[in-house]
């Protein structure tokens, strides 16, 4: 973790940061939409919540992105039609509703963009899904109708700059296993 000056992260990609009066505690972007392959997905969530501008709040504190439930049915049926290498199966926890048997190394999942304004950040496979068991894998996303997050799964790998003195997050991929 920087702060000040070490802080700056060069060569990302940024995006408005917003807050809102009603949710003091969280920050917000504007999703405008996601794309699985090349299937684009418009955010059907307004861009303007309780009158305030950002309709996605980002959050290192939660794990899994939660989206919208109708947007999450379309989500998931995108990336399931182009996932190669495994067999659909069902959460041993009950709670992700997209899951595969799968050697994870070898499961081949479509690439997946998030479209913030101004900020394209495009998530590998370590950022979309996750490992539930030693032969369950699943979708790092899920349909929630009371708030949308980007979660920290989706967070992981990228160095992420918070400047609120100019109101903007910063994406830049990295391995953060390497540095």
């Amino acid at each position: 973790m920087n702060f000040g000056q070490n802080a700056v992260v060069s060569g990302a990609v940024s995006t408005p940061l917003f807050s809102h009066v009603s949710q003091p505690t969280f920050y917000f972007l504007k999703l405008e939409a996601v794309t699985v392959g090349k299937e684009r997905l418009a955010f059907g969530g307004s861009s303007v919540v309780d009158g305030e501008e950002g309709n996605i709040i980002i959050d290192s504190g939660t794990t899994v992105t939660l989206v919208p439930s109708d947007f999450f049915a379309q989500l998931s049926d995108a990336v399931d039609s182009q996932v190669v290498g495994g067999e659909k199966a069902r959460d041993p926890q009950d709670f992700l509703s997209l899951c595969y048997v799968a050697d994870y190394s070898r499961l081949q999942v479509p690439p997946i963009t998030f479209h913030f304004q101004g900020a394209d950040v495009e998530l590998t496979r370590d950022n979309a899904f996750v490992q539930v068991s030693d032969t369950v894998t699943c979708l790092a996303f899920y349909g929630s109708d009371d708030a949308s997050i980007y979660g920290n799964v989706a967070q992981q790998n990228f160095l992420i700059g918070y400047d609120l003195q100019k109101g903007t997050v910063s994406f830049k991929p990295t391995d953060c296993a390497r540095n």
